[in-house]
């Protein structure tokens, strides 16, 4: 079995889909003959750079949207060729353009390389490529795919997958805070998500901080940059003022973000899965999120629920949380044996393999 997992936007855009990609291509090494396919960056063992038109050149001249569309048509173009020469059995993708231009490609040329595509989005069932496979990595997204009337053959569900041991804490809580700059004396609030309003919703998130009126809360926002920063950056001087920070940082320093925390709050109130849950979760930071099935899904007991889209229901259990040290403890201990015990490669690496089987032999 001879794999390719692909993904046009790695080492220069930091989102879910990139870190999905590289930490799945590491877990699977030395398990599968398996090659990563990126966008840019350096070749290392193992690692093809397939050329591309970028999405941040192509954005000086159009909308993001047309950007990333064609980035990811101009990657699926230079792709084909690697596929052919190294007969590929399989490739592993997450971006739909990607999967839909590959798909066509393949048709032309013959070629019977079996497309994976991971729902992380997540999409509905009607956007998938009927030559496709789709890689439920939730079971909400598998059940709607049933209740469309999808086919079983072509959908696997299989978690995401996280390193725990990555993010487990190795300097103590003073020390990360001194390393990012973050006050040292004040109950620390993070949020790891794109800085953006319309679905990572940081606005409400900003509001309810303010509305707990407690001056020793302190905010920490880190994300990618989007179109709505400017407005959120705006809201939170005016609310929050000497009490939040935004940052973009590189992935190796999430661990040292999570370990400065005492709070994680992810305020989306859909997500394709929610990989950052399971972070925080190893890191031993209490968490807080939507209280969602597939939240419920993802994180059992090992998270405080909150109707997100309610305005001042976060903030009345923030005053709740905040303080409660006991609380603290427990999510703290339940989060990091869920992370371990249910959603670490070691365990999932059997079912990816699993599932590779079960397409190749469709």
């Amino acid at each position: 079995m001879r794999v390719v997992i692909a993904c046009c936007g790695l080492e220069h855009t930091r989102r879910g889909y990139e870190a999905f990609s590289s930490e799945l291509f590491g877990a699977l090494s030395g398990h599968i003959d398996v090659t990563l396919c990126k966008g840019s960056g350096k070749r290392k063992p193992h690692e093809v750079v397939v050329p591309c038109l970028r999405r941040d050149f192509l954005g000086r001249f159009m909308s993001p949207w047309r950007a990333l569309y064609w980035e990811q048509v101009t990657f699926a173009i230079a792709l084909v060729p690697y596929l052919i020469l190294n007969k590929v059995d399989l490739v592993h993708y997450s971006e739909g353009n990607l999967g839909n231009a590959l798909a066509r490609f393949l048709r032309w040329v013959g070629l019977r390389t079996k497309l994976l595509q991971s729902n992380g989005g997540p999409l509905h069932p009607r956007h998938f490529n009927p030559e496709v496979f789709v890689h439920q990595v939730s079971k909400d997204g598998l059940d709607q795919a049933m209740e469309w009337g999808a086919h079983p053959a072509r959908n696997h569900l299989v978690p995401y997958g996280i390193n725990a041991g990555m993010f487990r804490r190795s300097v103590s809580r003073e020390a990360a805070r001194k390393q990012s700059g973050l006050p040292d004396r004040m109950f620390l609030i993070l949020a790891l998500a794109a800085l953006s309003i319309k679905h990572k919703r940081l606005d409400y998130l900003i509001k309810e901080v303010a509305a707990v009126q407690n001056e020793d809360v302190f905010l920490c926002m880190a994300g990618e940059p989007t179109a709505e920063s400017d407005d959120l950056r705006d809201l939170a001087s005016r609310l929050l003022p000497g009490r939040h920070v935004f940052m973009t940082v590189s992935r190796a320093r999430i661990p040292e973000l999570l370990a400065a925390a005492d709070l994680f709050v992810h305020t989306a109130v859909h997500e394709g899965f929610g990989l950052v849950l399971l972070e925080a979760c190893a890191a031993g930071v209490p968490v807080v999120c939507h209280n969602s099935p597939h939240f419920r899904w993802v994180l059992g007991d090992a998270a405080h629920y909150t109707d997100m889209a309610a305005s001042g229901a976060l903030s009345e259990n923030l005053r709740y949380v905040i303080g409660n040290e006991s609380m603290l403890r427990s999510l703290s201990a339940l989060g990091a044996a869920r992370a371990e015990n249910s959603f670490d490669w070691k365990i999932l690496v059997p079912r990816y393999i699993a599932m590779y089987d079960a397409v190749l032999a469709s």
